[in-house]
Parts: C-alpha cells; structure tokens; sequence
C-alpha cells in the first residue's frame, strides 16, 4: 500500500511539475501583426467579424493559447492552423490572383452562411468567435460584393487589353 501511495505521489508531482516546466522551456511565438485582406475592400465592421472569427487560424497572425505549447494539444492545435491556412491565408490575400481571390470568396460565403465556420470544435473553446445568423449574412453580403467588384475590375481590364490590341 505504501508503494503504491508512493508511486501516486510520484506521478500527481510530474504531472503537476511537467506543464509549468514545458510552458517555462517553450515560451509561446511573438505575436504578429501582418496586414491582411491586401488589395480587397474590407468594411471596418466585417474586418472587426474576421478578426474575432476567423484570423486566428486564417492568417498568420494567429494568438496561440498557453495550451497550444503542451502535447498532444499542441500538434493538434497546430495541425489545425496549418491546415486552415493552407484553405485560405488572409495574410496573403494581395498574392492570389484575381481568379483565386473570386473562388475563394465564394467559398467563404458559403462556409460562413451555412454555418460550417467557424468550426465547432474552436468555437467551443473560443465562444467569442461564434458568429449570429446576422453576422453570418454580413460576411456572406460582403463577400458577394467584393467578388462583384473583382469581376468588374476584371471585365474593365480585359475591354481595356482588346481597345490596345486594335
């Protein structure tokens, strides 16, 4: 019995020991602050939406939360960010081409409308990202606006190229 209460003892202190320790040896990455939505016309209320919804994990500006530096939870965090970058990157949104950008807002639009982003699982843990049926519209209403505007800049570019051809 004492061996056993040894033992306990033993593994209650490493696992109290060890977080504080690993969070001590690996100090969380600086914050970023790298411009976003470079190029587009972004409404200062649907940015606001962006930054509280979707940013962390679409942007290189990603807050990462003390757990994010304990395993497993730091291979599945970063797992997840690095996935939903490779989705779409507000950071880089002046380096995709127009085409890109067009695609790309119809698929926000969709995924945000429908309710599939955020995902539940971050909103979960990030109640403040959760997103009303309004703010779902919202963003849903600017993304077709700005995918208009890229067509029509798209369209007033290709008259321009065939006025220069003749």
């Amino acid at each position: 019995m004492r061996r056993l209460s040894a033992v306990a003892t033993i593994v209650a202190g490493a696992m109290l020991g060890v977080p504080p320790l690993w969070l001590t040896l690996h100090p969380p990455p600086a914050a970023q602050h790298w411009p976003v939505f470079v190029g587009a016309k972004v409404d200062a209320s649907a940015l606001k939406l962006f930054e509280r919804a979707c940013l962390n994990c679409h942007s290189e500006n990603t807050d990462w939360p003390w757990y994010s530096r304990l395993p497993p939870a730091s291979f599945l965090i970063r797992r997840d960010v690095e996935e939903a970058r490779r989705h779409v990157n507000f950071t880089n949104w002046g380096a995709y081409s127009s085409a890109q950008q067009q695609e790309l807002l119809s698929t926000i639009g969709v995924v945000v409308r429908t309710g599939r982003m955020p995902v539940p699982r971050y909103t979960r843990l990030h109640p403040e990202a959760r997103l009303t049926d309004e703010e779902r519209e919202q963003i849903y209403a600017w993304s077709r606006k700005e995918r208009k505007r890229l067509s029509a800049e798209l369209a007033g570019t290709d008259q321009e190229s065939v006025r220069a051809a003749k």
